[in-house]
């Protein structure tokens, strides 16, 4: 449950509306009800009931508001304990992130971060999911960036970001943004996917199963620039996200288009050890990621 979403509902019960609500939070009332219903939509029930004078609270959402408020208090007390110790803040911390994130975010994030804590000696590395989970595990690594499912038991995840898969193919292939393929249709022919323990063929291996296809995976490279160039050779298409080809399909190496009945998204989650508590320096840099980073 996304902590942004529980305080635009508190916002909204405290200020009777959403017309006071979003002014407080700085949103557009469009942007607030999209956050209201997004978190009707994760937790599977009403919330509000929706009437010609506004919002009245359900008993759900009563219930929700007597659970949330503690929490959420407790979370301020939080941020604010970590923001009053910064300058104690030290040791050293070790944070991995998947190639597909892109260089710009885990810079921005670098640089926000010595900011902060500058007396943290910060080391980050960037593999494969499968691999920053055998980091985590074997004590490595502190955080990781994970494309979700996990394949590794012994780990603890929050959500962070979900984004929609794209088939990706040589320039030559010809297809097109604007003409999305079906999921079976994407699945069919040459591939070229990542080894078994990691996130992305994990998730394309469970959407074949679920329309009864086996794959065809000619090549499996767990690089991922060593996949685009295999994918821009002709020997195969793969599955990724569009931030992962966006420069590519600038240059026309490579050609793409989303994947849709259905759509398949891919989940980029936070991970650490579950047996293992948070050194100051983790927990700091786990709540920059979840400020800088995290979004519905």
């Amino acid at each position: 449950m996304d902590s942004k979403l529980l305080k635009c509902f508190l916002h909204v019960l405290d200020a009777g509306g959403l017309t006071s609500a979003s002014e407080r939070l700085h949103l557009t009332q469009s942007a607030l009800s999209r956050q209201l219903k997004q978190l009707e939509s994760d937790l599977g029930v009403a919330l509000f009931q929706r009437t010609g004078r506004g919002l009245i609270p359900t008993e759900t959402g009563r219930q929700l508001e007597r659970r949330a408020r503690p929490l959420m208090a407790e979370l301020e007390r939080l941020a604010a304990d970590i923001a009053s110790d910064r300058q104690g803040v030290t040791g050293a911390l070790a944070l991995a992130v998947p190639p597909s994130v892109g260089v710009a975010a885990p810079a921005n994030l670098i640089r926000r971060y010595r900011d902060l804590y500058p007396q943290v000696r910060l080391r980050v590395v960037s593999a494969l999911s499968g691999a920053i989970q055998d980091g985590l595990l074997r004590g490595r690594l502190d955080l990781g960036l994970v494309h979700h499912p996990l394949t590794s038991a012994g780990l603890l995840h929050e959500t962070l970001w979900r984004e929609r898969l794209w088939l990706v193919a040589e320039s030559a292939a010809g297809l097109d943004p604007e003409t999305p393929v079906p999921l079976g249709e994407a699945l069919a022919g040459p591939l070229v996917l990542t080894g078994s323990r990691h996130g992305l063929r994990v998730l394309v291996e469970g959407q074949a199963a679920g329309l009864g296809l086996a794959l065809d995976v000619t090549v499996e490279v767990d690089s991922l620039r060593i996949m685009l160039e295999t994918v821009a050779l002709g020997l195969g298409r793969t599955l990724l996200p569009y931030r992962a080809i966006e420069a590519e399909l600038a240059s026309g190496r490579l050609c793409a288009a989303p994947v849709i009945s259905p759509e398949v998204e891919r989940v980029t989650v936070l991970a650490w050890p579950a047996d293992r508590a948070l050194s100051r320096a983790a927990e700091a840099m786990a709540e920059l990621i979840r400020a800088e980073l995290r979004h519905p």
